[in-house]
């Protein structure tokens, strides 16, 4: 009996009467069972209430996460259309401009010959995606290598384009493209002619600007000056430029020299007035322009 039972006395303080009781040991055991059975299963519900809720948060936070980056992939792409259409407006700017320096047009392939490298976003950074998702993000990959690349082509191409314009419009500076003077009055042209002090018939070539004696005379292009004299000769008082790329002009009849031999001068720059020193027959500037030695007739390289 003493190994199933236990008496239980309970001892009041007010000094009631004793109460005692007999407790069944296999019953205390069973009831300790079941609770601790109630437990477990409370806190296995409670846990796994927790682990729930956990694995929804982290569900809609993921679901939330991807639709921004379904969202940051549509925009990715519509950004990438934009800066595509912008690169082909400039390819075609490009093919214009290089028609107008005469240069080479790049054809598609040029374009097209930088891609096929190594791609600049690493594929590692999507390797965990799966799917549509993993599919757009290499394609985005793929669009920006190719972009890139189309670039680096245009970059070096508007370099070439540039390079050569700085070059065509040294030449076109170095290149006289007006009169020297304001007046348009041409007194004589570029043709046969009877030689107003002479007499005889001769071919002029140059052109006689006529004027009021002190009008300026500019210079028609960018130059070193080679020759300023004041002399009594044919053409009296003479200034001769060198402009560069074959091209010399020559300016005679000046009443006044502005400028010496070895100075640079600019497009428009002051070099003289107008006057009627030399063999003239009235106050008028002597112009002629000579390519690589030969005169040429001036009003072909005039622009008004």
């Amino acid at each position: 009996m003493a190994n199933h039972f236990f008496s239980l006395v309970i001892v009041p303080d007010s000094g009631s009467d004793i109460k005692s009781g007999i407790l069944n040991i296999k019953f205390i055991s069973f009831l300790f069972c079941i609770l601790f059975i109630t437990f477990i299963i409370c806190l296995f519900f409670v846990v796994g209430y927790h682990i729930k809720l956990s694995q929804e948060r982290e569900f809609n936070n993921l679901i939330s996460t991807m639709d921004r980056l379904h969202n940051h992939i549509d925009k990715s792409k519509k950004i990438l259309n934009t800066l595509s259409e912008k690169l082909l407006s400039v390819q075609n700017n490009d093919m214009a401009l290089r028609k107008i320096a005469f240069m080479d047009v790049l054809d598609k392939d040029m374009y097209e010959a930088g891609i096929g490298g190594h791609a600049l976003v690493d594929e590692a950074l999507f390797s965990n995606f799966s799917g549509n998702f993993k599919d757009d993000l290499r394609l985005i990959s793929l669009d920006i290598t190719k972009l890139a690349s189309r670039l680096n082509v245009q970059e070096e191409s508007l370099g070439e384009i540039n390079e050569k314009f700085q070059k065509n419009q040294k030449e076109i500076n170095s290149t006289p493209s007006q009169l020297p003077t304001n007046s348009y009055r041409v007194t004589s042209g570029y043709s046969w002619r009877r030689n107003p002090i002479t007499g005889k018939r001769e071919f002029h070539r140059a052109v006689d600007l006529g004027g009021k004696r002190g009008d300026r005379i500019h210079a028609t292009a960018n130059g070193v000056v080679i020759s300023a004299k004041i002399s009594h000769g044919a053409l009296g008082n003479c200034v001769r430029i060198r402009h560069g790329y074959g091209y010399e002009t020559l300016y005679g009849h000046l009443n006044e020299i502005k400028v010496k031999p070895g100075q640079q001068v600019k497009k428009n720059e002051i070099i003289g007035t107008m006057g009627a020193t030399g063999r003239a027959s009235g106050v008028h500037v002597h112009y002629a322009i000579l390519h690589f030695g030969d005169k040429i007739n001036p009003m072909k390289y005039f622009s008004p």
